[in-house]
């Protein structure tokens, strides 16, 4: 059942009715939407059914067996014990062909052969998001004993949750539990989750779908037969393409999980309006990169044990990030250069710092006028930021680090031969960078407007701007991008 399509809105439809219905019946209610999430994650083609259950009900186990020992020693065994297993869980779906090829690389030099797997493993969609959950709520229990919940029912809500269970956003048990039996509704939540499920579709559909189909995928495949501002170009759209595909498929979950009355996290904040680095992680997939922060660059020592620790945890911290996305030479690539990026913005910040207690900073009265001068800085700073970060995208979606350098070098080569681009990718891309500051304004001005319409035209009005918006996407809609993650 892909999310969008006329099955899952008519799985929606229901889901929200019996949701509001059973809301205030406690027990029906859990197993309501216990049976909504399996039904859900049944559908998905490479779903395996069990296994956010199993892992749901082994972070309760062992959560519980933390908060129940003796001493802090066997706390730390069962914690370890609850890690190992998740990430067993994850390395065997994920990394199990990655991690054979490898050995069998090494053991053939010598002579030796492994034989054929002995199973054909589907990948189960969701597995990064639901198995990071799980853990963050064992970690939390190992913490602070007054996070452990004493219904095992609400921990598996917790980890299956159908509208983040595929891609997110990454909840962390304290923030969801809460809400079960804490219904938030009003009219007004009512129009903000149809602006955010609309906006997201526009997202996906208007921008993503077509920008991919009409540049990216082609310049990502054959780089030498474009000219060398087409590859530019390219490599732009396909920033403003993971943007809006993330992004959109973040605004139709908490959208929909608005609209059966949870509010979930924050997953994006205008990520490329900012001027640094530090900065862009603080606006990107911000539930995994503050999860990364709180469950592994801090209990690596954070910035408390020295500069040069906290570069090196910062590097440790982004590898693990890429290579969270997939056991590809690209992921790592890719995260180690963000690493490198993140730990010169935190030193040069560092410095800037220390120059500034020694009062090695003075002001001149040369140069530009002074109120030209920030705004000057700041569009450079936010220049280079965005460039940057369009040139590590081209490491993260390129097939290998061959074909990136191919990409690279098009560009680099000046080269105004070969095939150009359509007018309207200009015009698509314009709109997705543009889509991320005046969106919220756009949601808002939505939610006013609808909250003065009769029901009937507001329902009317949501419907003509789903049919628009699905007629200004492609015929075939590609699955979101983070589905594979």
């Amino acid at each position: 059942m892909f999310l969008i399509s006329f099955e899952f809105a008519l799985f929606l439809f229901g889901a929200v009715w019996l949701n509001w219905a059973l809301r205030g019946k406690r027990s029906a209610y859990r197993v309501f939407l216990l049976a909504a999430n399996v039904l859900f994650y049944a559908t998905q083609k490479t779903g395996i059914l069990l296994l956010p259950l199993g892992v749901g009900m082994s972070n309760y186990v062992f959560a519980l067996l933390v908060s129940r020992a003796k001493s802090d020693a066997l706390r730390k065994v069962w914690l370890c014990a609850d890690i190992v297993l998740n990430l067993g869980f994850l390395a065997f779906f994920k990394y199990f062909e990655f991690l054979y090829h490898c050995l069998d690389s090494v053991l053939v030099p010598i002579g030796l052969n492994l034989p054929p797997p002995f199973i054909e493993l589907y990948f189960p969609i969701g597995i990064s998001f639901f198995t990071f959950q799980g853990i963050s709520y064992c970690i939390d229990v190992y913490r602070d004993s007054k996070c452990l919940q004493k219904n095992p029912v609400d921990v598996l809500l917790f980890v299956s949750f159908f509208p983040t269970i595929l891609a997110g956003p990454i909840m962390r048990a304290g923030q969801f539990i809460s809400q079960i039996d804490k219904p938030d509704y009003d009219s007004r939540s009512f129009q903000d989750a149809f602006a955010l499920i609309l906006i997201g579709l526009f997202k996906k559909l208007a921008i993503s779908s077509y920008i991919s189909e009409h540049i990216v995928r082609d310049v990502f495949q054959v780089p030498g037969a474009y000219s060398s501002i087409t590859v530019l170009l390219g490599v732009y759209a396909y920033s403003i393409q993971i943007y809006c595909d993330f992004s959109g498929y973040s605004d139709i979950a908490t959208g929909i999980a608005q609209l059966m009355g949870f509010r979930v996290p924050l997953n994006f904040r205008m990520p490329y309006g900012v001027t640094n680095m530090q900065d862009f992680w603080h606006h990107w997939h911000i539930s995994l990169s503050t999860w990364l922060r709180d469950y592994l660059f801090i209990p690596l020592g954070g910035s408390r044990k020295g500069k040069l620790r906290k570069y090196l945890n910062l590097m440790v911290t982004m590898v693990i990030g890429g290579l969270w996305h997939g056991p590809h030479s690209r992921f790592l690539l890719w995260g180690t250069l963000h690493g490198i990026a993140l730990s010169l913005t935190h030193a040069y910040n560092d410095l800037r710092k220390f120059r500034l207690a020694r009062g090695g900073e003075t002001k001149t009265a040369t140069g530009p006028p002074s109120f030209i001068r920030p705004f000057a800085l700041k569009a450079g700073a936010w220049f280079f930021t965005f460039n940057l970060v369009s040139f590590l995208w081209i490491f993260f979606q390129a097939e290998d680090s061959a074909r990136a350098m191919e990409i690279v070098q098009a560009i680099f080569a000046f080269n105004a031969k070969g095939m150009g681009f359509e007018s309207g990718v200009l015009a698509a891309v314009g709109a997705g960078l543009m889509i991320q500051f005046a969106g919220p304004y756009a949601m808002e001005l939505f939610s006013k407007t609808q909250q003065r319409l009769p029901v009937a035209i507001q329902a009317a009005l949501i419907a003509l701007l789903c049919i628009v918006i699905i007629r200004l996407g492609p015929s075939g809609v590609p699955p979101f991008i983070y589905f594979q993650f």
